[in-house]
């Protein structure tokens, strides 16, 4: 990546958006293209400017910051939404946005979205198109320009961006452009299991696993609330 990526914060509290501003200001590879207060503002200055990456409030009056994000969910734009509400995660994650962090924003927390976004990025533009196929105990899938055959018993986990899938092996990561559900449906039976909405992993591949989190060849993978029964049964633990 040459070029800084394009921001634009939303928030209508002076205090909040000043930090998203300060944080972009700190990095070196965010730069912001404009700061509103309001979303009607910031939507007619995003239909010129189409930035890459929207970081928006919810709590908004008049047009609201998932409004917003469905406004624009048709284009490009990585959106971020920064928030006192936990509770309207799900309906963010509902709308593919990219993070959701909860306020005070910090440092450490801003830092890690941006470190994932610029993961993704650089794995999306390697990415197109093509069918998953499952061939003798290997996956066979395009990555870039590259058709990858891969022995399914190397993949570690898989993680879901958007439209597209990660694949995780302890050499490599691979990106294709196709939803987990579907790239899951492409897999053998009994080999993996679905631990969150964004995460399958591989059974045999599970060094430990807690209430909240499963340790898969020492990456930390969060667990849903509703995944944990089926996967404690599937994988023994009690």
């Amino acid at each position: 990546m040459n070029a800084p990526l394009s921001c634009i914060v939303v928030d209508d509290s002076d205090l909040d958006r000043k930090a998203v501003e300060c944080e972009i200001h700190n990095s070196l590879v965010l730069k912001l293209d404009g700061s509103f207060d309001n979303c009607i503002e910031a939507l007619s200055f995003y239909n010129h400017r189409k930035p890459d990456i929207l970081f928006v409030d919810i709590d908004m009056p008049e047009i609201n910051g998932l409004e917003f994000i469905k406004a624009i969910n048709s284009t490009n734009t990585i959106n971020v939404i920064i928030s006192s509400h936990p509770e309207y995660a799900l309906e963010g994650f509902q709308l593919k946005v990219f993070d959701f962090i909860l306020k005070p924003l910090e440092t450490d927390r801003f830092e890690s979205t941006i470190n994932r976004l610029l993961d993704f990025i650089q794995l999306k533009s390697k990415a197109e198109a093509y069918d998953v196929l499952f061939d003798n105990e290997h996956v066979v899938f395009k990555d870039g320009l590259k058709t990858i055959k891969l022995d399914v018993n190397e993949i570690l986990y898989l993680e879901a961006f958007g439209d597209y899938t990660k694949i995780v092996t302890d050499k490599k990561v691979h990106l294709t452009l196709t939803t987990l559900s579907r790239f899951v449906d492409s897999l053998p039976l009994g080999k993996f299991i679905r631990i969150h909405r964004s995460y399958v992993i591989a059974k045999n591949k599970v060094n430990s696993f807690g209430s909240k989190s499963v340790n898969v060849d020492a990456n930390i993978l969060p667990i849903g609330k509703t995944y944990l029964r089926e996967a404690k049964q599937i994988l023994n633990f009690s």
